[in-house]
């Protein structure tokens, strides 16, 4: 397997994403451009399919079980009550934030979740999803970057 789909294979880890691939695109001494390509490609995958696929999994189960359709309605309702308003307003920040931060459990995942819950339109999602993985592999490779050259002063 090539180093790209390494790179590529290892975005899509959930949990991990960008904070895995982009070390290991670092460590096999890819292009930078290359492993930003990679990468975010690849974290925004499970993304895409989290999106296209939570909705109907979750409304086949919410026909199944009773319990399952009281604990959606809950969640729904106590969700969107609650937040609605903020969430109209600085939604798109939110969530780009959220997906951006590379802290473990946020990412693309995260950011599919949370779309699901305040009921955001697929491809703004997807959108807004894909600027914050953007962002937030910029942020890791300069991170990262700056890591290794203090490490090369000392080496």
């Amino acid at each position: 397997m090539t180093t790209e789909l390494i790179i590529f294979f290892s975005a899509m880890i959930p949990f991990l994403e960008l904070k895995i691939a982009i070390p290991l695109g670092a460590k096999f001494g890819l292009s930078t451009t290359s492993t930003f390509l990679f990468a975010v490609a690849g974290s925004i995958v499970p993304a895409a399919l989290m999106l296209a696929l939570i909705g109907p999994i979750s409304n086949y189960l919410r026909k199944k079980s009773i319990k399952i359709d009281s604990f959606f309605e809950k969640l729904f309702h106590r969700t969107r009550k609650e937040h609605s308003k903020k969430f109209q307003r600085y939604g798109a920040i939110f969530l780009i934030t959220v997906v951006a931060i590379p802290l473990p459990g946020s990412g693309s995942g995260a950011g599919a979740l949370i779309a699901f819950l305040f009921g955001v339109d697929y491809w703004k999602a997807l959108s807004l999803i894909a600027t914050g993985t953007a962002i937030g592999a910029m942020l890791l490779i300069a991170g990262f970057e700056s890591v290794f050259a203090i490490l090369d002063l000392f080496t």
